[in-house]
């Protein structure tokens, strides 16, 4: 038995970004360690929205720090904005920390991928687009997506993310992939862009998710225990 193996989300992560990179696209990074101002405020959540209250969030102490463990990737779509030049089309791919309990299919601890372009005139043929290449990529060249109409504060309009695609134990169906939307105009301001003159489209999958329903894994809890007999059919032991 070897006595360890690269780990299947990895692998996952560096396929997602070698596609976008492919396409054009950069990565960005942002810390772990994030504020309010850019986990929640700069993405347009009001003051008594329900993400923001420890039931969903771990903070740090002392109370009055407003920092917290980022509950998604997004905040590094507000850096960006707020150091680059635009047109931005960035991929950021990190770890997010939220209050689930450990189970089948939910864990505290788990990875996001974030899309973000940002440019004149970009719509949501655009998005459409760019989610058909993402699915095709990762899920096989019949795979496809559907958006569905859903509420998000940092987008709108929002929408959630289906794909279809055949799956490890046979057929295909529709399921529930992440959500996406237009960038709200409030989170452009935020970061000094007009949005009368700019237009993007942003969207979020977690990846934990994402290997558990394309490879069929029926139990979160395997990607998360360190057993190596779980990593090695996804690649080379060590």
């Amino acid at each position: 038995m070897p006595a360890g193996a690269r780990h299947p989300i990895i692998m996952l992560a560096e396929h997602v970004a070698d596609t976008f990179i492919a396409m054009g696209w950069e990565l960005a990074e942002g810390p772990e360690v994030e504020t309010e101002q850019f986990n929640f405020d700069a993405l347009n959540f009001p003051a008594d929205h329900p993400a923001r209250g420890e039931q969903d969030t771990f903070y740090i102490a002392p109370e009055d720090s407003r920092q917290l463990l980022r509950t998604h990737t997004s905040p590094v779509q507000i850096r960006t904005l707020l150091a680059r030049e635009l047109p931005v089309y960035i991929i950021s791919i990190g770890r997010t920390f939220r209050t689930d309990e450990l189970d089948a299919t939910h864990t505290p601890i788990f990875h996001q991928v974030e899309g973000l372009a940002v440019d004149r005139g970009l719509s949501m043929a655009h998005l459409r687009g760019t989610l058909d290449a993402f699915a095709r990529a990762e899920f096989g060249p019949s795979a496809r997506t559907r958006i569905r109409p859903h509420f998000f504060p940092f987008t709108e309009p929002s929408a959630e993310v289906d794909v279809w695609f055949a799956n490890k134990i046979g057929g295909a169906a529709w399921v529930e992939w992440g959500g996406c939307g237009m960038v709200h105009p409030n989170v452009l301001r935020a970061t000094g862009i007009d949005p009368d003159l700019y237009s993007g489209f942003a969207f979020g999958m977690g990846l934990e998710r994402t290997l558990q329903f394309r490879n069929g894994i029926p139990d979160m809890r395997d990607m998360v225990e360190g057993d190596v007999r779980f990593s090695l059919p996804f690649g080379v032991g060590a």
